[in-house]
């Protein structure tokens, strides 16, 4: 047993004087798992369809989900510049700001 002991010890005292010794460096899931969300520019013309707004681009056969009906409404039927994010999986555009193209 003491011959054990002793190899044991010294193992247990080296890993507590470095804990990430033995273990893989890991990123924090945090952020391994955040994807690039950085605001992008799309233009079309804002349709209603429901409750919901829509921008339609006709150029790329596109239509994306506004999520701010407040700020898309004023601009029904026309022709916009619109920033924001999109979500991919919901197709849907996170509003940032809407400008009218003349």
């Amino acid at each position: 047993m003491k011959n054990i002991a002793l190899p044991l010890a010294s193992a247990l005292l080296v890993l507590s004087a470095n804990p990430m010794m033995g273990r893989a460096a890991a990123t924090p899931a945090s952020v391994q798992q955040k994807p690039e969300t950085q605001s992008k520019i799309f233009s079309g013309t804002i349709l209603k369809n429901g409750d919901t707004y829509v921008l339609s681009d006709a150029g790329t056969k596109t239509s994306y989900v506004l999520d701010d009906a407040q700020k898309a409404s004023p601009y029904e039927g026309k022709k916009v510049k619109v920033t924001g994010t999109v979500d991919v999986a919901s197709n849907t555009i996170h509003v940032e700001t809407i400008q009218e193209i003349a």
